[in-house]
């Protein structure tokens, strides 16, 4: 046992996001790519959060990779 493990401190594994990956288009937001893949508007939030650490603000670029996290029914 290493002694992050003693602390505590070791991170724990996370499960890779399961999903596809798309390139942006012209004119295209969080919102329309929602739309599109998930037939709503109200899922971007779950795009942004997949793909946050490469989003500025909340602005997407036009040829900018996207993963689309697949959503999880209960």
């Amino acid at each position: 046992m290493g002694i992050l493990e003693t602390l505590g401190l070791k991170k724990k594994a996370v499960a890779p996001a399961t999903g596809h990956t798309i390139k942006v288009g012209p004119r295209e937001t969080l919102k329309s790519i929602s739309m599109r893949e998930y037939g709503s508007e109200e899922h971007w939030t779950k795009i942004y959060e997949a793909n946050k650490w490469r989003i500025d603000g909340d602005e997407v670029a036009v040829g900018q990779d996207l993963m689309i996290p697949d959503l999880q029914t209960k």
